[in-house]
């Protein structure tokens, strides 16, 4: 991926043990990319966008092995709209982040796929999403999106796509709006 998007950037957060990511790390150093820590509390301009660090915390332990609560989480808000990304982030980041940080987004990027760990009461209660966006595989074997996050989300009254369904989603923010555009692959 770093071949062929070629980031000025690459944004890392916590370092579990892991040869894939050291991999990952030093393709990137040997790209010319600047890799960059982020921690909770960071806010930084992209573009004319505002991103602010949610998650991980400079102190949040770290185990002998990756696990999907190492996930980096971002707000990224454009004028009134904004997205949350959750990459993998399971229910106890999303208790922390909701309690701590209290966020609103227009789109959430749902949290681990769909799976049942994510996608909690409180983080929906408070970032009350119009529009959420499931990064899945099709017919994966894991059974994702879970049924009882769909109803949560359905419960919620979120628009919700799915990339196993919908293939690849784009959303526009523009300040104003959120207009999601489905590829013509459908």
């Amino acid at each position: 991926m770093l071949k062929d998007f070629r980031p000025k950037e690459l944004w890392i957060g916590l370092l579990p043990p892991s040869r894939a990511l050291d991999s990952l790390i030093a393709e990137a150093h040997a790209l010319g990319i600047k890799v960059v820590h982020h921690w909770e509390g960071d806010e930084f301009d992209m573009g004319g966008a505002k991103v602010d660090v949610l998650f991980p915390p400079r102190e949040w332990p770290l185990g002998p092995q990756p696990k999907n609560n190492d996930s980096m989480v971002l707000q990224v808000s454009y004028g009134e709209t904004s997205v949350l990304l959750e990459g993998d982030a399971e229910k106890a980041v999303e208790k922390r982040i909701a309690s701590l940080h209290h966020p609103k987004a227009d789109l959430l990027k749902v949290g681990h796929h769909g799976s049942a760990t994510s996608t909690t009461p409180e983080i929906l209660q408070s970032v009350k999403p119009s529009f959420a966006v499931i990064s899945v595989g099709f017919r994966t074997s894991f059974g994702l999106p879970k049924l009882d996050v769909l109803q949560r989300l359905q419960s919620a009254g979120v628009h919700v796509y799915r990339t196993d369904l919908n293939g690849a989603v784009t959303f526009y923010l523009d300040g104003r709006s959120v207009t999601p555009w489905l590829s013509a692959l459908q």
